[in-house]
């Protein structure tokens, strides 16, 4: 197998650093001024309430995580115990949506922040060069990328903690006087969206084989990282309403502008490269750490060509996956799009992912019982149905809310097209193998869980 030669490298301090850094993205600093114009000083209340659906239909992937640890999570669980021609579909739209939307924005994103400090590189040039940095980074092993990923988001969590204690201490009380008057609806609707700010750490289930002990390190990541994360944007939204006085407008980066109100140049500096640049480059790194391990199973299924899979001897990488993900993404960034049509094929994409591998987890305790009832951390009775629920109710809601901003034929047409694209090839690879004595079908249908090794610890 392709992925066999990776190595369990990964403990507990750096799969938390990969799931806070995936987290911690760009959405901090571009939900938090949309969601103060719609819900004003109950930002934080929307946030603190954000992350209770979140969390709760991470829960299912927590216990897959944990009951069956393995490589390519997001495509196995489902391919095993749902549909192969589903699951591949799902990752296929959530890889085309990466590499045109998710990657790009967020390289992108990255560069119209640097253009403060090297104000002239044009933007694209900064862009691919950020991308073949971390290129270069995953392609020297997964060791050195988590590792660096570590010191990320240490630098990054100090820059929001930074912030938001200078923002404290500026605190003015008076722009929490009438903390509701936004009214409940336009509190709701900040909390669907500050969602987003929650996703991410799902992508851990992809690298449980190359995690020591995963069977515990996997809920345990989850379980840190969450608390974590919320009590982070919860600090950086209180401090956020009292700097900002939102009955004078809302400025159009309400961080960036308040922490030129409560920092000197050089902490606003640091705030810039260590918060928001670093926000961007931590989801950056662990797109390229993850984007890799569900194609490797796929193509250990026979589903796209084996010479893809081909893993570096000396480094433990899939050196050709990494260059066609960084090409790829290189045509993002030339492609012209808006960040805001990168971030709507983002979201979706991460939608596409999501629903299969929910699906999977239901159907867990009945088709891998062994694994299920020996599994570290497992879901019982009514959480083993409501944490999917919730999970299925947001990918609905918010794929549609999503599809309807679009607001264009093309967008969406193109969009429908990524998952059109992924049916027409699976038909076609299916009908190709059948005629040479191989059927997709059986993965599920003889589906054992080969990594009888993963489950330990």
């Amino acid at each position: 197998m392709s992925n066999s030669k990776l190595k369990r490298v990964l403990g507990l301090p750096e799969v938390t650093f990969i799931a806070v850094g995936f987290t911690i993205g760009g959405g901090i600093f571009v939900f938090t001024g949309i969601v103060l114009k719609i819900a004003g000083p109950a930002l934080p209340l929307a946030f603190a309430l954000a992350v209770i659906p979140v969390f709760l239909s991470m829960m299912p992937l927590a216990m897959l995580g944990s009951a069956i640890p393995t490589t390519g999570g997001n495509y196995k669980y489902p391919s095993r115990m749902v549909s192969p021609g589903l699951a591949f579909v799902g990752i296929w739209t959530y890889i085309l949506a990466s590499f045109f939307g998710q990657i790009p924005l967020y390289a992108i994103g990255c560069a119209n922040y640097a253009r403060a400090f090297v104000p002239g590189v044009p933007i694209a040039v900064f862009a691919i060069a950020l991308l073949t940095i971390f290129y270069i980074i995953n392609l020297l092993g997964i060791k050195l990328a988590a590792q660096i990923q570590g010191i990320m988001v240490i630098i990054l969590i100090s820059a929001l903690l930074f912030y938001s204690g200078n923002g404290l201490v500026d605190i003015d009380l008076s722009h929490f006087s009438n903390f509701m008057r936004a009214g409940p609806s336009n509190i709701v609707l900040g909390v669907a969206l500050l969602t987003f700010t929650y996703f991410g750490a799902n992508g851990i289930i992809e690298i449980g084989g190359e995690i020591k002990q995963p069977g515990k390190v996997i809920p345990r990541a989850f379980f840190i990282a969450f608390p974590l994360i919320a009590c982070i944007y919860l600090l950086v939204a209180i401090a956020t309403v009292g700097l900002i006085n939102c009955d004078n407008g809302c400025p159009k980066e309400p961080l960036i502008t308040a922490s030129s109100l409560c920092m000197g140049n050089a902490g606003h500096t640091f705030f810039i490269a260590g918060g928001a640049i670093l926000a961007l480059t931590t989801t950056l790194n662990a797109l390229f750490i993850v984007g890799t391990k569900s194609l490797l199973v796929i193509i250990d299924d026979n589903i796209l060509p084996k010479v893809l899979g081909i893993i570096n001897t000396r480094f433990s990488t899939p050196h050709i996956l990494l260059t066609i993900i960084w090409i790829l993404s290189i045509l993002g960034v030339l492609s012209g799009f808006s960040l805001e049509t990168f971030g709507s094929y983002a979201a979706l994409g991460g939608m596409a992912i999501f629903l299969p591998v929910l699906i999977a987890s239901l159907i867990l305790p009945k088709r891998f019982v062994r694994q299920y009832e020996q599994s570290k951390f497992k879901l019982k009775g009514f959480w083993l149905r409501f944490c999917p629920i919730v999970g299925f109710t947001m990918i609905f809601f918010f794929s549609a809310i999503i599809l309807i901003d679009l607001n264009s034929p093309l967008k969406i047409g193109l969009f429908f097209l990524f998952i059109g694209s992924g049916v027409f090839y699976y038909w076609g690879r299916k009908r190709y193998l059948l005629r040479r004595g191989i059927d997709l079908s059986a993965i599920k249908r003889t589906a054992i869980w080969e990594e009888s090794n993963d489950i330990s610890g």
